[in-house]
Order: C-alpha cells, then structure tokens, then sequence
C-alpha cells in the first residue's frame, strides 16, 4: 500500500467531528507506527537484554 493509500485510508477512518489538532496526532502515529514496522523487517531491533542493559544506565 502506497503512502497515499495509506493516510486516506486512516483519514477515512476519523470521526467528521475530530479536531485538526486529532488528526496530525493520528496522522503522527501512523508514521511513527509504520517507521516502527520498516525498523522490524530490516532487523533494526534491539533484544530484550539490550533493552534492560540501556534502562540499567539511566
């Protein structure tokens, strides 16, 4: 599915009543979502010890 496609499916979705403000926020996350899904095909993931060893630092 094309970009495109994609942001008219998600707009299609919302509500007639939902705020400009609500839209870029869902708009917003579905990239963000998206981005998340290219990261876990290209293996751009951390294991779950990784992640623990990061938290430990802070």
């Amino acid at each position: 599915m094309s970009d495109k496609q994609l942001i008219l499916n998600t707009v299609q979705k919302i509500d007639d009543k939902t705020s400009y403000e609500e839209i870029l926020y869902t708009l917003y996350t579905q990239l963000e979502i998206q981005k998340g899904i290219k990261d876990m095909k290209d293996g751009n993931t951390k294991s779950k010890s990784e992640v623990k060893e990061i938290i430990n630092k802070w």
